[in-house]
């Protein structure tokens, strides 16, 4: 047996610890509390990894699922459900490239369950971004490339968080995201067009009172979607493996028009606008470590007075 710990059962044996300190040369098994600020703001991924050999599990809302492993101290990898129809995999590379900058690289890849084919969801998100700061504050600018079988072209995504340490066990954490770009209303009733630009009636012999011809097109109209979240994440002091996030997210899709007419010559004038304001409630619980157990190379100790 090891000389270092056959003097540290004489020690517990005779209750003569007091202030002995292993040599700093060991790496104790922490559950520190900034190892759950490690991986996502909410949504949005840092360049700060899971910490490596651990399993992180995240709830938001209730609704998404997240499971969370660090391979190594530059690589994890993340997969989940989005309830009840959506499952993901999200990889992620993150190297330091300087005292307090972090680059990154990950993928998105999501797809549908049980759904049939018209109502499939193929979407596929790859981005780079870059963190500044240490891993209890710091900021995070991200770019994003996706496309999705629901988009009628891909897009890019803007990205930006960060994370503010208030206390000992209390962050204010951010994110927001702005993508441009089109989407498609499907089946729009629009007027069928003669040459000269004119509607055609349904029936020309009664031209007083005969609807007009109706043609149902999908259009292509702009669209601009942001989405924003803010939380209170605290960190329970008697179990520091878990924490709850409290805040308030807000979803705005918006900037295509589009003229919807009628059979009888009436029009409705509409836009794509979508307003969605609603809570969130975020839980992270590190239900894991898999690290292996450490063995010290050094046999001494030291006992402070």
């Amino acid at each position: 047996m090891n000389c270092r710990w056959i003097f540290i059962i004489i020690a517990l044996l005779t209750k003569d610890v007091k202030g002995l300190v292993i040599n700093e040369n060991c790496d104790s098994d922490s559950t520190s509390q900034a190892e759950l600020i490690g991986g996502r703001y909410v949504l949005m991924q840092s360049g700060f990894p899971v910490v490596p050999k651990t399993l992180q599990y995240q709830n938001v809302n209730l609704l998404l699922n997240d499971f969370q492993y660090g391979i190594n101290k530059d690589l994890s990898i993340s997969t989940g459900i989005v309830a009840p129809f959506y499952v993901y995999v999200s990889p992620l590379f993150s190297k330091e490239v300087a005292s307090k900058q972090r680059i990154f690289l990950g993928d998105i890849a999501a797809t549908s369950m049980f759904l049939s084919d018209e109502k499939m969801l193929n979407l596929n998100l790859i981005y780079t971004g870059y963190t500044y700061g240490s891993k209890n504050n710091h900021i995070t600018a991200a770019l994003g490339y996706a496309s999705a079988n629901i988009l009628p072209s891909s897009s890019l995504v803007f990205q930006l968080g960060a994370c503010k340490q208030l206390s000992s066990n209390i962050y204010l954490l951010g994110e927001s995201w702005f993508s441009p770009g089109y989407q498609e209303m499907k089946s729009v009733s629009r007027w069928q067009l003669n040459s000269a630009g004119q509607p055609i009636l349904a029936d020309p012999t009664n031209p007083l009172t005969s609807p007009y011809k109706l043609n149902f097109p999908n259009l292509l109209i702009a669209r601009n979607t942001f989405y924003i979240n803010l939380q209170i994440r605290m960190i329970s002091k008697k179990h520091s493996n878990k924490s709850w996030s409290f805040g308030l997210m807000y979803f705005a899709n918006w900037g295509g028009k589009y003229q919807e007419q009628g059979p009888f010559g009436e029009v409705r004038n509409l836009t794509n606008e979508f307003v969605l304001p609603m809570p969130s409630i975020s839980f992270i619980h590190r239900i894991g470590d898999f690290r292996p157990e450490f063995i010290p190379r050094s046999t001494g100790i030291k006992w402070l007075k």
